[in-house]
Order: structure tokens, then C-alpha cells, then sequence
């Protein structure tokens, strides 16, 4: 059967669709495997790797391919249909790889590797870019990228940021010279740029305390910030832990301090044992006591008896190694500004963000709004958050931060508030994104987390898909929007990718998800609990949210929890998230987008799944606003079950296949989402799957890559040489 799409889409358009994509040739995007069974290495900048191959795949739109034409040296024309692409080679900040993608980050199918296995990441950190001038000739487009001095994981990593103006002449960028490496910063994301290119914007991770070695121009957190957003680190809550409990300390927290007895070259249990067995003359040992034994709360005074009989020497040892390994610091993030100036220039710096720790999730999405009706001029940026309990332990949200541009301000709490710190989903927040709606002058941020207080684990370990506002409180989540299968260490089969706005009242939500109720167990309910005939015309997302809460699929998925554990309406039994011999069909990921409201509800409407594949995992979609009516919509294809690999969402190299795809598609649609234009194949182009292209004005969308992104041809995760790559659309002309 094949890749499919939104029923109602293909009949009136398929004559259309051929003609647009009559002009690509027969080709496949199927893998060729070299002598050795690895993918066949890339001519991009930089090293290859992967292992396995590819199998055979009767995708329909696979002979869709668009044709590659080289019109000069370095620029690049695909035909794609009616629409075209341009590519054009442009060499990094002082030819300088950029970095690899840190540990354990989560894309919406799989992660990269955890931090012992940093060095066998592959694929390149996110990347971000922001455009202007879009209303003129010669468009403007700002890249933020993090560059590397070398391929290792303890290698020194930069910030940088350059410059690429539209050449009309040739359709595609020139380099303007205009760049800088940020010494200052260990990465750089999210980037933003006024209208008129006369101000540019970037995030800059900096490291712990770090405005105490650089001069900012101001620290907003100190000045405007509360609770945990102004704690950096775990310091004070360790001590006060030390001086009051260090026995239930050491007791409860084996994994980080009973290395230090059980490592110690002179320390023997049986030295202390008569001791315990004498002070604690009601405690069972058991017939093996050891240091490891000794061990929870109820051992609490027993492991404080023991750190008491330590000697002196060996006493100021043990607290030196639980503050080595107790202490946790959080990074900051600094808004670094220029204003009509060269990027060369030294610009002003702001400390916004003082809870960036631990393993960073999500992209640092930055936004930046000139001046609204209101006459504020302001930033917005989402990012992954990391607060401390009274114990010193760390636990993980994300964040919205609005900064008022006008005075340099926050005002992230009381009923006026623009912003939150905390809470965008239900547990752990794997995925963010922020977006701002013109009309309705809102900033609000998508998220995905790991666990959903809805409906619990009735249906296995689900994680949440919400949408949330920028006037929202840091102590409630968002609007749900959907569930995704996820774990408490970021593995995920799914997520939210991007909100784009319609009007004052409307936004169009993008998500990656299995599916997760057959059709027929689906109709049943239909029929039986909601009193529709399901074989009329639908939806029937309004009937169910009267008969339930929001839609018919999140009433479905209720009614066990509901119900007392009823099985009446089971949901797919799905496989593991981590690994196994061969993926299959309830491992496969579909594209859907859902109207929801100008505040992110989802009531009384349900998602779309315009894009589903029955034999591979489908996910890195994109959606960009063509401003005429029109959206382009790309997707990207992965793994699939007639490879006859295993897969692995977390290690690789297996895990290779589910993030750098095999292939990457395009289409252009309208706001009710039927195609317009497509789907076709891009021949050897793509996106980062954390990466969004950007409006450049009169049907343009533009963004940055690696050269040679697909699976069977993969130039690597490390390049110095990127494609900068302009999406024309017919529809302008």
C-alpha cells in the first residue's frame, strides 16, 4: 500500500500531482550498500559513517524525484514540479566544522547517545536561521551555527553567526562577509532579526557564573527573576544536607557516593561491623553485610555510624567526594545583540536564563517582534529548564522567557505576566518550541514531555503533546494536544515539531505520532459510546468533546481510566521504545496537523494524519507559511520494515538510521490541508530534524544544511562546507 495521504486530498489533485511531478525521471531512494555493507560515503565536507543497508520500497511517490541541474560552479537548481530549489555551497565561520548534536538529545523517533558515548554522535547540533528584508529584492538570511575545533567530544565548541544575502541574478545567496565566531559562547542557537536587518539577536550558552568573567550589559534573572530562576547551582541544599543528614545522604543516594567506601583501598566493612551490631542490636545484617548493604532510608543511623568512625583524613575524603559528585551547576544563556553594526563588533550581552543544566533538551528557539499595537518591541525564547529540590536533587521542565525590549525587563509572574519558568507539559519536557501568533500579539511554546496526568499508564507509559501561552502561571501545564510513547531518558516515538498561526483565533499544530487505536475498535466506539454512525461523513471530534473532554481520540484513549480499567476499547500494543531485532508496524510514525484555537486548545477538533507510511517510520516535518494562502510542508522518511535491521532509538550505530533519513519530501498545501502542489522527492538535499526553515518573502522559504543529509549517501555529522538552499514557489509567480 504504500506512503498514503488525507482522503480527501488525492482524488481532485491527482492529475495535478503527476503533472507536477512528471519532470524528475525514475529514481529510488533506496540504500546501495558498498562491498562492506556499509552506505556508500558522500562527497560533503567531512567524515561518513553508518552501518546497514537499505531494502527495497514500493513507496508511490519514491519515482517523484526532483531533477539536479549545476548552473555555475557553486549554484545548484533542482526542479521540483512546478516549484524549484536552489543550493549553493557556503563555507562556515574560518572553515571550521561545525559541532556534533550533544548527548542524549532528543529527536521525535529516536536520541543520540547517552553521555559515556558522546564521541558516537553523528549528526550535526541544531541550527537556526532568521531572515529580513523579506518585502524586498534581496532578502537577508542570519545563520547560527556551533562550530568545533575538532571531531571529539571534549574538543572546544564556539558559537558563530554570518550572513547570506539573496542574489537575484542567480536565485540563490551570496556570503557578505559579515560573520563572527563567539569565542565567548560554547554554542549558539536561537537567532531572530528585525525587519529591516538592522538588528540581530542570538542565544549564547554560556557556562556556570559566567557574567562574572565577562561584562554584561545587564543580568536579567538577577534583576527581574524568582524563585528557580535564580538558583544556579545545588550547593547550599548539599551542605545543608551534609551538616544535618549525611547519613540518610549517603544511605538513599548509592549510586553516586558508595563508590568511595567500596573503592577505598583500606577501608574493610568488617572493621566497622562489630560496631553496628552493638549500637544497632535490632538491625538485621543479613548473612553478606557489606558497605552496599547499608543502604535507604531505614539505614539512615546505621551509614551515619560508619562516616563517624571514619578517620579524620578519610572523613574530609568522603565530603570531598560528595561535593564532586553532589554538586550540579547550571549553564546560562546570554541574548547577545548588535545594532547597526558589523557582526565583527563586540555586542551588548544579557544574562536571561540561569537554569539551562544537565542534559539540554529541545531546541532555544529565539523570536524577536519589532514593535506590536501596544507599542512593545520584545524577545521570546523556549528552552529546556533544570531546578533543584531541598534534597540537591535536579528535576526537568522548560521554560518561556518574554523579555521586554523597551526596557530590558521580565515579568515572568502575577496576573500580567509574559512568560513562565516551569511546567509546559506533564514530567519531564523532552522537546520545545516557540512560536508567536501576530494577530492575537501571544508568544506561547509547543511541548512534548514524558508522562501525561490524563489518563496515566492505562495505556502503557504516554507522554504529552501541549501547547502552552505566555500569560499560562510556571504551576500549570498546557493545553494537551496529543499523546506520544516516551520514557523518563528522553527516548521517544514522537513529538510536537512547530505551531504556525492562522489568524487572532487559530494555529496549525505539527506533531510526529504512532497510531494508536485500530480503525475498527475506533468506529466501534463511535458507534457505541458516542451514538454516531461512523460511516457518515466526519469528523465527530465536536460530539465527543460534549460527550467527554476535547476529541473523540482523547475520550477513546480515556475511558480505561475512566472505567475502572476496562478493556472495552484496548489501544495498539505497541513495541518496546528502545531496541529490538526488527522494527514493527506499531513502532511507525505518521504526520498529522490539528486546528487548534488562538490559545492552544484542541477541543472539539482532532489531528489530520496527512502523511503515513505501512512500512516505514515517517517524522522531521516542516510547515512555513508561503503568505498566499499556501504552506510547505515537508516530511522525511526513516527506517523501515523491509530493511530487516534491528533498530535502536538510543546507541548507535543502529540508531543512525532513525535520525539521518533516507530520503526528504516536499508539498505545498492550504490551511484546510489539501495538497496543492507535490509530494515530491528532494534528489540529495534536506533539513536538520530540529532545524525550521524560514520565510524570505514572495513565495521563499530558505534554511541551511550539511551537504549529502540522507542515510545512503551521508557525507557525516561534521562539515565545513553547508548547503544554503531557497524553496521557490510557483504560486508567486
Amino acid at each position: 500500500m504504500g506512503t498514503t495521504f488525507n482522503k480527501k486530498l488525492l482524488s481532485l489533485t491527482l492529475i495535478a500531482l503527476l503533472t507536477a511531478c512528471g519532470g524528475g525521471g525514475s529514481s529510488s531512494d533506496t540504500e546501495q550498500p558498498s562491498d562492506n555493507g556499509q552506505p556508500s560515503g558522500g562527497d560533503g565536507d567531512g567524515g561518513g559513517g553508518g552501518d546497514g543497508q537499505g531494502g527495497s520500497n514500493d513507496t508511490p511517490i519514491s519515482d517523484n524525484v526532483g531533477t539536479s541541474v549545476v548552473v555555475s560552479d557553486d549554484v545548484e537548481v533542482i526542479k521540483l514540479g512546478d516549484a524549484t530549489l536552489t543550493s549553493v555551497d557556503v563555507t562556515l565561520p574560518e572553515a571550521m566544522n561545525n559541532a556534533k548534536e550533544v548527548y542524549q538529545m532528543a529527536h521525535y523517533i529516536a536520541r543520540t547517545d547517552g553521555e559515556q558515548n558522546e564521541d558516537d554522535i553523528d549528526i550535526p547540533i541544531r541550527n537556526y536561521v532568521a531572515t529580513c528584508a523579506t518585502d524586498t529584492e534581496t532578502p537577508r538570511m542570519f545563520v547560527s551555527t556551533t562550530l568545533s575545533e575538532g571531531t571529539s567530544a571534549d574538543d572546544a565548541t564556539y558559537g558563530s553567526v554570518y550572513e547570506l544575502k539573496y542574489d537575484p541574478e542567480t536565485s540563490s545567496f551570496d556570503q557578505t562577509g559579515n560573520a563572527t565566531i563567539l569565542k565567548q559562547c560554547h554554542e549558539s542557537h536561537g537567532i531572530a532579526v528585525s525587519k529591516d536587518c538592522s538588528r540581530v539577536a542570538v542565544l549564547c550558552n554560556q557556562d556556570y557564573r559566567a557574567h562574572e568573567r565577562y561584562e554584561v550589559q545587564g543580568d536579567l534573572v538577577e534583576q527581574y527573576g524568582s524563585g528557580d530562576m535564580t538558583v544556579e547551582d545545588n550547593i547550599d541544599k548539599i551542605e545543608a544536607r551534609i551538616s544535618d543528614e549525611i547519613g540518610l545522604m549517603v544511605a538513599t543516594n548509592h549510586g553516586k557516593f558508595i563508590d568511595f567506601f567500596t573503592e577505598h583501598p583500606t577501608l574493610e566493612f568488617g572493621d566497622f561491623l562489630p560496631g553496628l551490631k552493638s549500637n544497632f542490636p535490632d538491625t538485621d545484617f543479613g548473612d553478606a553485610p557489606s558497605f552496599t548493604t547499608i543502604k535507604g532510608s531505614g539505614m539512615k543511623e546505621e551509614m551515619e555510624y560508619i562516616i563517624d568512625n571514619l578517620s579524620s583524613a578519610d572523613h574530609d575524603a568522603l565530603l570531598q567526594h560528595i561535593r564532586a559528585n553532589g554538586y550540579k551547576y547550571n549553564d546560562q544563556i546570554w541574548l547577545l545583540e548588535w545594532e547597526s553594526e558589523a557582526l565583527s563588533e563586540t555586542p551588548d550581552a544579557y544574562v536571561v536564563n540561569k537554569m539551562h543544566g544537565g542534559t539540554h533538551l529541545g531546541t532555544e528557539e529565539l523570536i524577536y517582534v519589532g514593535t506590536d499595537s501596544q507599542g512593545r518591541s520584545s524577545y521570546a525564547f523556549s528552552v529546556s529548564a533544570r531546578g533543584f529540590d531541598e534534597e540537591g536533587d535536579s528535576h526537568y521542565s522548560a521554560g518561556l522567557t518574554v523579555i521586554n525590549r523597551n526596557d530590558w525587563s521580565l515579568n515572568m509572574n502575577g496576573s500580567d505576566n509574559r512568560g513562565w519558568d516551569w511546567a509546559c507539559g506533564d514530567g519531564h519536557v523532552v522537546n520545545i518550541r516557540a512560536f508567536y501568533n501576530s494577530d492575537n500579539e501571544k508568544y506561547g511554546a509547543l511541548c512534548t514531555s514524558d508522562w501525561n496526568d490524563w489518563i496515566g499508564d492505562t495505556h502503557g507509559q504516554l507522554g504529552t503533546i501541549a501547547v502552552k501561552m505566555e500569560t499560562s502561571s510556571s504551576s500549570s501545564e498546557g493545553y494537551f494536544n496529543h499523546f506520544v510513547p516516551s520514557t523518563a531518558t528522553a527516548a521517544s516515538n514522537g513529538g510536537g515539531h512547530t505551531v504556525v498561526p492562522l489568524d487572532a483565533d487559530a494555529n496549525l499544530t505539527v506533531i510526529v505520532s504512532p497510531k494508536f487505536i485500530k480503525d475498527n475498535d475506533m468506529e466501534r466506539f463511535l458507534q457505541d459510546e458516542i451514538r454516531v454512525d461512523p460511516s457518515d461523513e466526519g469528523p465527530f471530534d465536536e460530539e465527543c468533546a460534549d460527550y467527554d473532554e476535547n476529541n473523540c481520540f482523547l475520550s477513546y484513549m480515556s475511558y480505561k481510566s475512566w472505567n475502572e480499567g476496562s478493556d472495552k476499547y484496548p489501544s495498539i500494543e505497541r513495541q518496546g521504545l528502545y531496541s529490538g531485532d526488527a522494527l514493527d508496524s506499531s513502532s511507525l510514525t505518521r504526520i498529522g496537523i490539528a486546528k487548534v484555537n488562538g490559545n492552544g486548545s484542541i477541543r472539539g477538533q482532532g489531528f489530520k494524519w496527512l502523511i503515513e507510511d505501512d512500512d516505514c517510520q515517517i517524522s522531521d516535518p516542516q510547515l512555513v507559511d508561503l503568505k498566499n494562502g499556501r504552506y510547505l510542508f515537508g516530511y522525511a522518511k526513516f527506517q523501515c520494515i523491509s530493511d530487516n535491521l534491528p533498530f535502536d532509538r538510543i546507541y548507535s550505530p543502529n540508531s543512525l538510521r532513525l535520525l539521518v533519513p533516507k530520503a526528504y519530501y516536499v508539498m505545498e498545501i492550504d490551511a484546510d490541508l489539501n495538497v496543492l502542489e507535490g509530494p515530491i522527492q528532494l534528489p540529495n538535499h534536506g533539513w536538520g530534524g530540529l532545524d525550521e526553515p524560514m520565510y524570505l518573502g514572495d513565495g521563499k522559504v530558505a534554511w541551511s544544511y550539511i551537504k549529502n543529509p540522507t542515510y545512503g549517501n551521508y557525507g557525516g555529522g561534521q562539515q565545513n562546507k553547508w548547503q544554503a538552499m531557497i524553496y521557490h514557489s510557483k504560486s508567486a509567480d
